[in-house]
């Protein structure tokens, strides 16, 4: 197994290839695009200022009423929700034999408590484009897989589609994607 990042300026992509896979990863984090090099992480690590939140807890409880408890209790269990459902990294990933599968990973960084994943079998994979749309005042693109759903209509499943990367990563992609539709549709 052997992982390397192909673009310099990318650093947050790096594919891992195998003898029986491939896996483009894009981890939730890049660099600023002012040149100062600082990163910008989508996924935030605990902090220091996360550890008031039992501090506070502990000296507001026994002075609520049963109201302001449960107030307190859900204000808890939804900042730890939001904390622990971070989109730490996702992937495609290549099996040669058998189509591509689509992964994200929930978590805490560095740990993941929830992996999401969608299997697109290369019978029924039948392209791969990068197309753009409008977020915001923004022009972002995105990869998309084109899969052949169980009527003869068209489904379309989204790389990438929490982090949304660069185009360079997903010009990377597209184009190990494609040879590998192409090296799949030759016949054995």
């Amino acid at each position: 197994m052997h992982r390397f990042q192909p673009l310099p300026t990318n650093p947050e992509f790096s594919i891992l290839r195998s003898s029986s896979f491939h896996e483009y990863r894009v981890e939730n984090w890049h660099l600023a695009r002012d040149g100062s090099g600082s990163i910008i992480r989508g996924a935030s690590p605990w902090s220091w200022r996360y550890s008031l939140l039992p501090l506070i807890v502990s000296v507001l409880w026994p002075k609520a009423g049963p109201l302001i408890r449960v107030l307190i209790s859900f204000v808890t269990i939804l900042f730890l929700w939001t904390r622990c459902t971070q989109v730490i990294h996702e992937s495609v990933i290549v099996l040669p034999a058998h189509g591509i599968q689509l992964e994200t990973h929930r978590g805490f960084p560095p740990l993941t408590f929830f992996v999401s994943r969608r299997f697109v079998p290369h019978t029924m994979l039948r392209d791969v484009v990068i197309n753009e749309g409008i977020k915001k005042w923004d022009i972002r693109y995105y990869l998309v897989a084109l899969k052949e759903g169980t009527t003869s209509r068209i489904k379309l499943e989204l790389c990438y589609p929490n982090i949304l990367p660069h185009f360079p990563i997903l010009l990377q992609v597209y184009r190990d994607l494609r040879e590998f539709l192409v090296s799949s549709a030759k016949p054995s």
